[in-house]
């Protein structure tokens, strides 16, 4: 095995990390993470949408997202409701209170989303975003045959 390339996984990870913490500071004021964000923004998106499609959509394990879930559920930001297609399956939906929290946060994000942006360079942040949602798209694909 040859350690002259940098290991992906950790080099996406120490990358996904450093990105996380400089948008949870922008978005601290606002009382959430950048998961918690990301799912809202999910459920402001979608409507109603079950929990998988969800966890499926953020490439997310499910119990990660319903640890995720739990306080905004508490807080009353999202609503858990019975699906109508399949008696397993919990949905979630944005509430009223999540609308304003999110459009509390959506401002820090924005100005965050800019800074990031202008430092990378706009067109090096293209490349490099369509690169990783590639990534992303073909490796979630991969069976585990494939990987071997």
């Amino acid at each position: 095995m040859s350690y002259s390339t940098p290991c992906a996984c950790t080099t996406l990870r120490k990358a996904a990390r450093a990105v996380t913490r400089f948008y949870d500071a922008a978005i601290e004021r606002a009382g959430m993470t950048t998961t918690q964000f990301a799912v809202l923004r999910a459920a402001e998106r979608a409507g109603t949408v079950t929990m998988s499609r969800v966890a499926d959509d953020l490439v997310m394990d499910r119990t990660s997202l319903y640890r995720t879930v739990a306080p905004l559920l508490r807080e009353g930001w999202l609503r858990c409701l019975p699906s109508d297609d399949d008696a397993r399956a919990k949905c979630i939906v944005i509430t009223p209170l999540g609308r304003s929290r999110i459009a509390c946060a959506a401002k820090e994000w924005d100005a965050a989303q800019a800074r990031m942006v202008a430092h990378i360079g706009r067109r090096q942040w293209g490349r490099l975003s369509a690169s990783l949602l590639e990534i992303a798209e073909q490796v979630r694909t991969w069976t585990p045959e494939e990987i071997a």
